[in-house]
This record gives structure tokens, sequence and C-alpha cells, in this order.
């Protein structure tokens, strides 16, 4: 091959390359080196004379959002729908953005509109702005490119490229505004809850479940019991710890959903709303009820509020308790108490009763220790500390190790009664159950609980040692 000839491939091989890059220039003004440019401000308004944005996007679609004003502060409303059904938090977001618009300049007097979409020929997002005194900006947004954005402001002919996060967030749906929340609002179902029935399990049990009101305890008693008590089928504490990781932890998800199943339905069956099951909450802001249909084939499960317009779509995992067996959101200790409330405790064995009497001594506020100090006679005599706690300790700390499936009465062995400081009563009675068991009856009920013999010894030792 000649030199000639060489020097000719060259040749046309650079024309190629640059004709490639030329001709991709055109395609992609995108491409320009705009990253050194500063932005301009294309939109400032202050936050507090924003009046409101209207948004038209490439679909057709369009709805406007208005802000309103007063002593309580700002609030943002959608036109044309009800207050509880969009969320104010991503209204917001949408309305700052609004208010604070920069982009960096690409092309001034763009006679080709149309290589960044943004001819009238082009579908475009549209962006009216309008502050208190009626002054309007208009932002027009075409195309996309690796770099950003292009838009144009108030029908001018400059060209600028905005950020691809800001453009984003000014051109959502307006679905994306739509409040998820089931319940019109967050509520914190560990901080607020008051009371929680839900009607029927996955296995028919109504479960009713209430905060303890622990205002008129002093500080031992209130840490004797649970944060929370069951109530129905049977009064028992809960387990705090079960509680928070189970029922309350899948409801507090449950209440904000994925989507909108439908809006005003008239046909509730097809959702299985038409019999659902039943939770009502009670808050220190909220009293209302959530009806829990059919779970879908992708995961999903429908949700409404009772007397509510709108069908919602939620994440059927955070309905699984639903399908729990709520023993197991149940506290394990029989006799929860603190021993500044109880008077007298009796123990009744083959027909022997030992007393103990107890007394109460209020701490002294000017002493610098401050606790109250309790002393108690057995059978008349007195009592050493240790022995009173030793015992006490043994009462409080009965825990089941299992349920009984069936659960029936029978004649107690040992009986174990509290005569509270207020005249009421509990008591535990024990009988002879399997191999190092006893089963035990609460408050007088069927004997429904399997323990450890090992808890009824520490009882019965307790007597020992206080004598």
């Amino acid at each position: 091959m000649t030199k000639n000839t060489k020097r000719l491939l060259f040749g046309v091989l650079a024309v190629a390359v640059l004709g490639g890059a030329y001709a991709a220039l055109l395609l992609n003004p995108a491409e320009e080196d705009t990253d050194s440019t500063p932005s301009e401000t294309l939109v400032s308004i202050d936050t507090d004379n924003l009046a409101s944005v209207q948004v038209t996007l490439r679909d057709g679609s369009s709805f406007t959002m208005t802000t309103s004003s007063d002593d309580s502060g700002t609030s943002y409303t959608m036109s044309g729908a009800a207050e509880d059904d969009y969320s104010e938090s991503l209204m917001q977001g949408l309305m700052d953005a609004a208010c604070d618009i920069s982009a960096r300049p690409v092309e001034q007097d763009c006679s080709e509109l149309d290589k960044y979409g943004l001819s009238t020929d082009d579908q475009t997002d549209t962006l009216v702005i309008t502050d208190t005194d009626d002054t309007a900006h208009t932002l027009t947004i075409g195309l996309s490119s690796e770099l950003g954005t292009y838009c144009s402001i108030d029908g001018g002919d400059d060209i600028y490229l905005l950020d691809s996060d800001t453009a984003e967030t000014l051109t959502q749906a307006q679905s994306y505004y739509r409040n998820l929340t089931v319940l019109g609002g967050y509520y914190s179902l560990s901080d607020e809850l008051k009371t929680l029935t839900i009607d029927h399990m996955d296995d028919g049990t109504t479960v009713t479940l209430s905060a303890r009101d622990t205002s008129d305890m002093d500080e031992d008693a209130a840490e004797a019991y649970s944060e929370y008590v069951f109530t129905a089928p049977i009064s028992c504490d809960a387990d705090d710890s079960e509680l928070s990781t189970g029922l309350l932890s899948g409801l507090q998800s449950g209440l904000t959903a994925q989507s909108i199943a439908e809006d005003n339905p008239s046909d509730l069956s097809k959702y299985g709303l038409d019999d659902p099951i039943r939770i009502e909450i009670a808050a220190s802001s909220l009293d209302a009820a959530i009806l829990v249909g059919d779970e879908t084939d992708d995961g999903g499960i429908y949700v409404m509020k009772e007397g509510g317009k709108t069908v919602y779509l939620c994440t059927a995992s955070d309905y699984s308790f639903l399908e729990e067996d709520w023993n197991d959101w149940r506290s394990s200790n029989l006799m929860p108490c603190a021993l500044s409330e109880v008077d007298t405790i009796t123990v009744t064995e083959d027909g022997e009763t030992h007393t103990v009497d107890i007394t109460h001594v209020e701490a002294d506020e000017n002493e610098e220790d401050d606790t109250d100090d309790h002393t108690a006679t057995l059978d008349g005599e007195d009592m050493t500390d240790d022995a009173l706690e030793q015992f006490f300790l043994a009462i409080t700390s009965v825990h089941y190790t299992r349920l009984v499936e069936n659960p029936q009465q029978a004649e107690a062995s040992v009986t174990v009664t509290l005569t509270m400081n207020d005249g009421s009563t509990r008591s535990l009675a024990f009988t002879k159950g399997g191999s190092r068991e006893y089963l035990v009856s609460v408050n007088g009920g069927a004997y429904a609980y399997g323990v450890s013999q090992d808890d009824l010894t520490s009882i019965l030792d307790g007597l020992t040692t206080g004598a």
C-alpha cells in the first residue's frame, strides 16, 4: 500500500469519526459542557408569598395546589378534593421546590426548540407558579438527558438545564400526593394508644387491649406491671416486648398503604370488605376503626377506614398478626403486683393457714433515703426484711410454662391469697399436675396454667425462712 493510499484511508476515517461526533451532538444537545456554567435563578418566591401551583403534565392531566396561612401556620390543599385525601407533607415538598428553581443556561435565543422538546408541537410538562400578588411564572419542561432536563421560563427562547431530581419533584402525577395513611394521619401506637379491639382474629377470638393507667400508682407499683393489659378474652398482663414486635409493630406499618385500590367503591364484596375484620383503635386524638378484607395474590391486602370512601391496598404481611395466637403476646407472670399494694398474704396448705401481715411506712421526704419501708409478721412473729423480700419475690415470680388445652376445676393443694390495700383479693391455687409440674388457677378460675414445681417450692420455702 502506498503512502498516498494510507493517507487517504486515514482521512476518510477521521471524517467519519468527526461526522459521527457532530451528529451525536445534534441529537444530544445536553452533551454540551454546562457543568462549569453557573446556575441562574428562574423562580424565587418567599414560601409565605406562594399562592398556588398549577401542574399540567404531558399526558394532559392537570391539577392545582393552593396555600393558605393563618396564625397556626401554612397549610396546603389540592383544589377540588377533600382535605384528608391528600398528604400535606407531600404537597409541601412540591410547593417548596416551586418557590426556588435554578437551572444552568444552555442556549440563548434558541431557534430550534424541538431539539430540547420545548417547541409548541412537543408534549411538555408545565407549571404555573403564582404568588399572592398574582404574579405568575410559567416553567415549561421538555426532554431529559444524562445531564438533566431541559426547560424554559415564561415562554422565552432561552434554554436551561434543570437537575433531574428537581425535575422529578416538579412533575409527579396527582396520585403521588394522595394521602396513603389509612386513618387520614399518622398516629404512634406505642405512644398514643389507649385501647385496641380486634372483633375476631382468624380463629374467631375477640381480643381487647388497653394501656394501663399508672397515674395513681407509686413508682414501685407502676414498675411491677406491663404497659398494656388484655381485658379480653381474659384479663391478663401483656408481654410488652412481644406485643411491640408483633401486633403493634404490624398494625403500625399497616396503617400506611402502598396504593389506592378504589375511591367510592360501589361493591365492597370484591375486596372482602362486605364482611371484614374490624379493628377499633382509640388514641389520644383518635377514635376510629379500620376494616380488613381479602388478601391479593401478590402480597397485598385490602383495608378501609370505617365510614371512609377509599379502599387502600396495604402489605399483607403487616396484618399477619391476625393469624397469630394472641397468647403469644401475654405475659407469663401470673401475679404481677408491688409489695406496696399488699396488706396481707395467706398461704393455706393441707388445711393449715399461715398469715403474713405487712405494715407500710412512708419514707420521710427529708431523709436521704426516700424509699418506703415495709415490715411484716408471719403468724404474729417478726419477719426479717430479707425473708419478706424473698417470700414476696417467690409469689410474684410464678410464671406459666404452658397453657392447659382443656382447663378443668380441681381441688387445691396450696392456695396463696393476697389482700390488697383497697380490700380486693387476688389468688393463686395450686394442684398437682404432671411430673415436677403444678397446675394453677388464677383468682378462682379453672386450672389453666402449668408451672414448674420449683415455683411453689420457693413460696413454701419462703414461709420456712420467715419463721
